[in-house]
Parts: C-alpha cells; sequence; structure tokens
C-alpha cells in the first residue's frame, strides 16, 4: 500500500521543534517558486512496525477464537447483550426485561412468535389488542406443518397504535386477498377504493411492512415492492413511508430526477444482490422503463395509488403494468367507480387477472343482460337476468373489492360547522363593479333577450372580480374573451400594477393581498390561527389561476 505525499510536509515525531520550523518554511519556499517536489512512499513501515510487516500483511484473517468454539461464543455474547435489553410497557413506570432469546427464536429475526404476541400485549395501549393476521390451528394442517416454529403474522405495535377500528379490518382484508387466503383460489390483489380521508396509505405501509417481515414460513413474504403514484405523490408516499416506519424499510423514491438518476435507481433497485425493498416511481417513469422489470423477482408486491387512472386497458401504461411479473396487486383509489362496466372490468382484472373471464366473455354474460335489464321499456324477464347477473357479478368481485364512505370518520370527528363570511370589496374592486354594471355592453345583456346566453360569461367575469381584480387585469392585458363590460379600466389600477415586467405585481406581499376583500380575510385568518393552533388548512377555489397569481 503506498500514498502520494509532499516530500517536505511529513516529518518524524522525533524531531524537535527548530527542525519542524525549518521544515515548514522550506515547503513554503518550495511551494510558492513551483518547485514543490511529490514522490511516493510506502506506508506500511509507518503504521506496521513488526518485523517483516509485508508477509505478514499478506497473510489471511485469523478470527479471535477457533471455529471450534465459535457457535458458543456467538450464543453466549447474544445471551448477554439481550439480557441488558429492557422496555418500558405503556402506562407503566418501571422497565421489565425481554423474554429470553431462546423462547423469541431471534435466529431467525423477522419471524413472530407466541412469545412476540406476548410482548406485543404489553407494549400496546390500554384497550388495544394486538392484530393477528394469521395464526396456525391444529385443524389447518394444510397450512402448515403442526411443528412449525412460526405459528403467527401479527402486525408490529409502534403501528397497531395508530389504526382505527375500520383500518384494522382494512390490512386484513388485504392480507387476506394478497396472501391467497380467500375463499378463491385465484385471487391474489385487492381494490381499496375507500373515501379520501380514511387512511388508504397508511393500511397500506402497514400491510407492506408486515408483509416485509413476515411469512408463512417464517421467511418475508415480501422481498421487493413497488409503488407506483402520480408524479406529485412520489415524496409525499416517501415522507409517509419515512414517518411511519423511519428506516425499518430501505427504499428509494425517483421524483424529479434526471435520466441517469432514474436509470441508477432502478438497476439498484432489481440488482439480486441489492438491500432495496421498496421502489416509488411515478406512472410515467415506470413506463418508460418497464422493461427493467420483466424479470420474475423484480417485484412481490405491488402498488397504485389513485388507480382509477387503470380504467382503460388499452393504455400503454396499463400494459405495461399488467405485463408485471407480479400477482400481488393492490390499488387504492378514492373514486368512487362509475357505471361504466368495461372501466370497471378493466380495473378488475387488472387486479385478478382472468377472474371475470376474457372481455368477450363479460361482454356477453354481464354487460349486455345488465344495460338491457336497466332499460325502461324491457320487458320482466330481462330486467329479472339483469338483476340476477348484476347480484352475481357484486358477489364475485365484492371478495376483493372494500369501498368505505367518511361515514365511518364521523364518531372521530367533531361536528361540522359551515360560517358564511361576507368580505367587503376593496375600493380598486368597487369601481370595476360599478364600471362593470354600467358599461353599454352590461345593461344591453340584461335587457335583451337575444342577449341572454351572455349572462353567464358575465356572472363568471364577477365570480372572478370578486376572488381578486388581478384576474380581471390578466383578462384584460391578454384580450382573452370575457374582457366585455370591462372596457377602459385599466386606469382603475394601481400604477404598481403596471410597471412590473409582463404585467406583474412589484408592491409587495401585504400591497397585494390588500387589493382583494377575500385575500385580506383570509391572511388575516390564516395568520390568526398560525399562531394559535397547529392545524392544517385545506384551501378551496373554483379557479387556479387565484393559487397561480398569490
Amino acid at each position: 500500500m503506498e500514498e502520494e505525499e509532499d516530500e517536505g510536509v511529513w516529518c518524524s515525531s522525533d524531531s524537535g521543534d527548530d527542525d519542524v520550523e525549518e521544515r515548514k518554511s522550506q515547503n513554503v519556499d518550495a511551494l510558492i517558486r513551483g518547485n514543490l517536489i511529490v514522490k511516493r512512499q510506502s506506508l506500511l513501515p509507518r503504521v506496521l512496525s513488526v518485523s517483516q510487516g509485508a508477509a505478514v500483511c499478506r497473510k489471511p484473517f485469523k478470527p479471535p477464537c477457533s471455529k471450534s468454539d465459535a457457535s458458543g461464543y456467538n450464543q453466549d455474547l447474544t445471551r448477554r447483550l439481550s439480557a441488558r435489553k429492557r422496555f418500558v410497557p405503556w402506562g407503566s413506570s418501571s422497565a421489565l426485561p425481554r423474554p429470553a432469546l431462546e423462547e423469541l427464536k431471534l435466529n431467525v429475526p423477522v419471524s413472530v412468535t407466541e412469545s412476540h404476541v406476548e410482548e406485543v400485549k404489553l407494549s400496546l395501549p390500554p384497550g388495544i389488542d394486538p392484530l393477528v393476521l394469521w395464526q396456525w390451528h391444529p385443524q389447518d394442517s394444510d397450512n402448515g406443518p403442526p411443528e412449525a416454529n412460526f405459528t403467527t403474522i401479527t402486525v408490529d405495535p409502534f403501528l397497531v397504535r395508530f389504526l382505527r377500528p375500520h383500518q384494522r379490518e382494512g390490512v386484513q382484508f388485504m392480507f387476506d386477498c394478497v396472501s391467497g387466503l380467500c375463499t378463491s383460489p385465484n385471487i391474489h390483489g385487492c381494490i381499496l377504493a375507500d373515501d379520501m380521508g380514511l387512511g388508504k396509505t397508511l393500511q397500506s405501509i402497514t400491510l407492506l411492512y408486515t408483509l416485509i417481515c413476515q411469512g408463512f414460513d417464517g421467511k418475508p413474504m415480501v422481498r421487493k415492492a413497488i409503488i407506483v403514484t402520480p408524479t406529485s405523490l412520489v415524496s409525499n408516499w416517501e415522507a409517509e413511508i419515512n414517518k411511519w416506519v423511519g428506516e425499518r424499510v430501505r427504499l428509494v423514491a425517483l421524483c424529479e430526477s434526471t435520466r441517469e438518476d432514474v436509470i441508477s435507481g432502478i438497476d439498484n433497485f432489481i440488482s439480486p444482490q441489492s438491500n432495496l425493498q421498496v421502489l416509488i416511481v411515478s406512472y410515467e417513469t415506470f413506463r418508460m422503463h418497464s422493461s427493467k422489470f420483466s424479470s420474475s423477482g423484480s417485484c412481490d408486491l405491488l402498488i397504485c395509488d389513485e388507480a382509477h387512472r387503470l380504467k382503460n386497458d388499452q393504455t400503454i401504461t396499463n400494459r405495461a403494468l399488467a405485463a408485471l411479473p407480479c400477482k400481488r396487486r393492490i390499488l387504492l383509489s378514492g373514486t368512487p367507480l362509475q357505471n361504466d362496466l368495461e372501466e370497471f372490468f378493466a380495473m378488475v382484472n387488472f387486479t385478478n387477472p382472468g377472474i371475470l373471464g376474457d372481455i368477450a366473455h363479460f361482454r356477453r354474460y354481464y354487460e349486455a343482460p345488465i344495460i338491457c335489464g336497466r332499460e325502461p321499456a324491457a320487458p320482466p324477464e330481462e330486467k329479472k337476468l339483469g338483476a340476477e347477473r348484476s347480484a352475481e357479478l357484486s358477489v364475485n368481485v365484492n371478495r376483493f373489492i372494500l369501498r368505505r364512505t367518511n361515514a365511518l370518520l364521523s364518531n372521530h370527528l367533531p361536528p361540522k360547522i359551515v360560517e358564511v363570511v361576507c368580505c367587503k370589496l376593496t375600493p380598486l374592486q368597487s369601481d370595476l363593479y360599478k364600471h362593470f354594471i354600467q358599461s353599454k355592453n352590461v345593461k344591453r345583456a340584461i335587457s335583451e333577450e337575444r342577449k341572454q346566453s351572455k349572462i353567464l360569461a358575465y356572472i363568471t367575469a364577477l365570480k372572478k372580480l370578486c376572488n381578486h381584480p388581478k384576474l380581471i387585469y390578466d383578462t384584460i392585458r391578454n384580450g382573452s374573451p370575457g374582457t366585455s363590460g370591462f372596457e377602459d379600466c385599466i386606469r382603475f389600477f394601481p400604477p404598481e400594477m403596471l410597471s412590473g415586467r409582463s404585467g406583474s405585481w412589484t408592491g409587495g406581499h401585504g400591497a397585494w393581498v390588500e387589493l382583494s376583500g377575500k385575500m385580506h380575510v383570509l391572511a388575516r385568518l390564516l395568520a390568526h390561527l398560525r399562531q394559535r393552533t397547529n392545524d392544517r388548512i385545506v384551501l378551496v377555489s373554483n379557479y387556479t389561476q387565484v393559487y397561480g397569481n398569490k
């Protein structure tokens, strides 16, 4: 081993202070003149002071203990280290020792044992039971041998304590589907169609972490998982996983990355030697690099967020995801499935391919009778057949589709209070409004019947004016449709608005807010809430321009 160093920089520790100072001054002079001499010197004599050092370094490493007693040494060390571990149960002020290693069978750390279940009970708050997704029973001889060491699959307590009753039910439902415990052997996927706000993300992360850590045979059921989501939600999924499970899961999120970073991240994830467990990727990125996931071991669990994007099975993205060699598929969608039966079939067939037959059989057996039976003039026999096929279809798909509404949250949320606040117009808004209603075009549209078609456009213009006069200013400056009624209105706007580049406002944020009565009230309300609470605020507007110009 050699290193490159300056001939004059390094000196022996035995040198005197005068020698050191003289050597430093020589180095400075040499550096200024450009005559600094660099040579390669062996590093070995400086770090190895034994005789025949080079020969010693070439010898193979010898462990401190012999192979014969290594096993006993490791077991003894593990037992002594475990004895030092303590934990404090929920609601207790004293620490309790953890169960012995022999009882926990820690030689396979990803598994859950009966003694682990007892630990789960101790670490959960009062009134919250462990969430046991599967437990072997003697009568279930087909699901595992009686002598199996691991007889339960249990959700970790640090996640269970945050799950509400409907979320526990959702985790159990998804587990039964993806693990093949449903009555039908062809079901390996599911659709979780809960309303927004019911915690689909937390339920999915809970199942994902459980399957990564546990399985029927004591080995993880999932080694590699892919989460496909819209581009805007990639970073949100990464943040949620880090929030709930921290560094317990090794993941890579491809968000706003260069092409080189995307390719490198995917290659690292699918590599057999990689320790990455979760890949978070957008639909577009997956579509462009879908060929990299063609191997059978590239994915064991697929989670598709905003899965209503897969309602058209003819899109390239849908086909790329359908070709992924992964049976365990979970679709998340807060958008209720509509009455288009072919879109419904596309999502169901993506989740569990062939569960309803091919598209021709579905159209002939389900779609045609159901549509004919819905016609008002349909004969009784067609209505009866349509109702029977609709009921049969519901029974078949309800085994792997779970839909809950926000009514479940009524017991967990305070009563809803709606406050209507009327905001006074600012002087600018008032001047624009008076000019608008007194304009010739508006008066003519109101008085003449043939101009009634423009009334809706005028109402829309007034709604924009109520939000912020900048929306009217942009319409006038760009000459867009809808300027009728606001002719010669530029004179009402403050000079600062005209001085900015491309009409941009240069008066500062405070002055910008003061131009709109709504914005003025909203700004004061947000400032008050920020000082008094930690609540999260959702602003809803009919016009995206309101946000773009804020």
